[in-house]
């Protein structure tokens, strides 16, 4: 049979099969042919003497499809990899010289059959995969391009349930390409660009709508029935005449070509002597004109018709993709029903891009999806219950606990505790336990609690150590004292550290216990030591008499007051009473105000700080930081909020009042 034939890997030229049962003839599909196009393009294309295959073919480039050049550029060129270039120094004389020894698929013999069979085979094809086989080789597109294929392209539509009929003004290679040949922009390459601009036969991406579309205004009024225009379907509000929007839009380089082509025509003709020709430009222009309305009136009549046909094909490939879609997420709903989750629960998730997409589901895209769907579905439960007041009352049972375990804590571990939402999200069991309520009582709920509070402790004393390291790491060695541990050298006033991330600029301890607020960035782009700030804190040291084992906790006691003489003099009060002065600040605040922004500064150069007294600073405003929360009472019960069980720092300022009030 052919269809053996046509699988057969000799080189002899084959038989013609004009008297072939064409029925008998194997179908190839048009995937299976997409399958070997790369294969096509590594084969020797000369055949033996005698073949009937496309080589020996003589394939007349007629100008009917001369336009498809023009009329449809090939897809953006993607990025291909770069391939070691082979010269003479690095070839070898081992090198081997010849084709590729790439496995040849099962249409290997395809480009050496004779054409009525190759015929037989591409009529098979719908118009789209005609046009991909076209941009394979050089040979196909010659073949495929070519007068006496005009049928394969008319029987290829015919495949195309209800496709539009190829209009006159172009040919059906070039039809095919602006309907299947790549949803990109003609202009710039851009993806996508799924509509088509079928008055311009273009497609356009918003970015080119805008710089080549015209409106009416810029249209001379006789020009505007003559040169095709989009209706409506290119409005992307980028054009307004007179307040109002603008639906006609013309292409520019259309409007230019119908100018030049005018202009040659009012040019005096010449006969072939070389003299003036005596034609009546009038009527010449008039019929110009009457054909070009005509023709602007046929392609907006069909183009209205292929609107009708695309709304129709995104329609039928929405249905599917709908299709695709529902099936997933029964998949994903059948899962998770396993996992124990209630339906109210999965149905929250159908506008997550994971769950509404439009690829088949299997396991291995579960086992990728499941750890971004879990916190999701959790939060919807989570809602759920608290909607059902139950969760709260589970909540609370976990919150009494915990609060009973960070009251025992020291002040550093009690800064470094998560809050009871992290302490649920880093325990999924508890967590679970807490909103399936599968133990009314909740004695086992209980249990779990302490289980994981037992955990905690060890995992707080570890965090400390690690981030004492890493920050002991960040200062220079001579400021460390000898014999001294992680924590008596981070408790020194020099220690000064910023916080990229949050612009903090705090003392070792506190940074111990910093809790970054800012963009998330690794530990290592967020904390930096400053030398500065050192600087800073030796010479308020100097001022004071002290040295530099000075400890943090030891200056906050003391409360001394300073002001920097660079700052200008600033006028103080309201209502006409103007008392000009500078801030008092605190050795803290005036760290902050040497390493800050040099913008907040208000002066040029490094600040000059001299020590006050109590008497100097009555009249003066206080320059310190207010707002720092980052301190409590550890006589006094935790201020704890029920509803998250976060921790209410107080501010300095605050504490004071509260030392002062005892």
């Amino acid at each position: 049979m052919i269809g053996a034939d046509i699988q057969h890997t000799s080189t002899r030229p084959m038989a013609s099969s004009s008297s072939a049962n064409p029925a008998s003839i194997a179908f190839i599909s048009s995937e299976v042919l997409m399958e070997t196009y790369i294969t096509l393009s590594e084969l020797p294309w000369l055949n033996d003497e005698g073949s009937q295959g496309i080589a020996s073919a003589t394939v007349n480039f007629d100008s009917e499809f001369s336009d498809f050049r023009a009329m449809s550029p090939s897809p953006p060129p993607e990025n291909l990899a770069k391939r070691a270039k082979i010269t003479s120094s690095n070839n070898g004389d081992n090198a081997k010289i010849g084709p590729s020894k790439r496995v040849r698929g099962r249409l290997s013999e395809l480009p050496t059959m004779p054409l009525d069979i190759l015929y037989e085979i591409l009529g098979h094809l719908p118009p789209s995969d005609l046009l991909s086989l076209s941009r394979v080789t050089k040979a196909f597109r010659q073949l495929l391009m070519s007068r006496r294929s005009l049928f394969l392209w008319k029987t290829s539509y015919s495949l195309v349930p209800e496709v539009p009929t190829c209009p006159e003004d172009m040919s059906e290679p070039a039809w095919a390409h602006l309907l299947f040949g790549g949803a990109y922009c003609y202009s710039c390459g851009a993806k996508p660009v799924a509509k088509i601009l079928f008055s311009l036969r273009r497609r356009a991406c918003k970015s080119c709508m805008r710089v080549h579309l015209r409106c009416a205004r810029s249209i001379p009024m006789e020009f505007r029935d003559a040169i095709p225009c989009d209706t409506g379907h290119s409005r992307a509000g980028v054009h307004r005449s007179w307040g109002q929007l603008c639906i006609e839009h013309w292409w520019d380089e259309d409007v230019e070509a119908f100018r030049d082509e005018l202009n040659s025509l009012k040019r005096p003709a010449c006969d072939q002597d070389g003299f003036t020709a005596t034609v009546d430009t009038d009527a010449v222009i008039s019929e110009f004109f009457e054909r070009k309305k005509k023709s602007a009136a046929d392609i907006k009549e069909h183009a209205i018709g292929c609107l009708d046909w695309e709304k129709d094909r995104n329609a039928d490939r929405n249905s599917v993709l709908s299709d695709v879609k529902a099936k997933r997420f029964e998949a994903i709903r059948a899962r998770f029903i396993e996992l124990g989750y209630l339906d109210e629960d999965i149905d929250e998730l159908r506008r997550h891009h994971e769950v509404n997409n439009s690829k088949p589901m299997s396991d291995r895209v579960w086992q990728r999806i499941e750890p971004l769907l879990i916190p999701e579905i959790n939060k919807a439960r989570d809602l759920r219950l608290r909607r059902e007041g139950r969760y709260l009352e589970r909540r609370a049972i976990v919150l009494h606990q915990y609060v009973k375990f960070i009251q025992t804590l020291s002040p550093l571990l009690l800064a470094l505790s998560p809050t009871l939402t992290e302490f649920l999200c880093g325990n999924r069991n508890l967590a679970d336990a807490v909103a399936l309520d599968s133990d009314p009582i909740g004695h086992e709920l209980e249990e779990q609690t302490r289980e994981a509070i037992s955990r905690l402790m060890p995992e707080l004393e570890a965090r400390k150590l690690r981030r004492a390291i890493f920050l002991r790491s960040l200062l220079p060695d001579d400021d460390a004292p000898e014999h001294a541990t992680d924590e008596e050298v981070l408790a020194l006033a020099t220690s000064v550290f910023e916080c990229v991330s949050c612009h903090q600029r705090i003392s070792g301890l506190h940074m111990l216990a910093h809790r970054c607020r800012g963009p998330q960035k690794s530990r290592s782009q967020c904390l930096q030591f400053s030398e500065e700030g050192r600087k800073t804190v030796e010479a308020l040291l100097e001022l004071l008499g002290l040295g530099k084992e000075t400890t943090a906790l030891e200056l906050d006691r003391r409360d001394d007051r300073f002001v920097c003489m660079r700052c200008p003099l600033l006028s103080f009060g309201g209502r006409g009473m103007c008392a000009p002065g500078r801030y008092a600040r605190d050795w803290r605040s005036c760290v902050s105000h040497a390493i800050g922004p040099k913008q907040e500064r208000r002066h040029k150069g490094a600040p000059d700080f001299i020590l006050v007294g109590e008497t100097e600073t009555a009249g003066m405003p206080w320059g310190g930081d207010r707002y720092l929360t980052a301190y409590s009472c550890m006589r006094c019960p935790l201020l704890i909020m029920n509803n998250y069980g976060n921790i209410e720092w107080r501010g300095l300022d605050a504490i004071k009042d509260h030392i002062n009030q005892e």
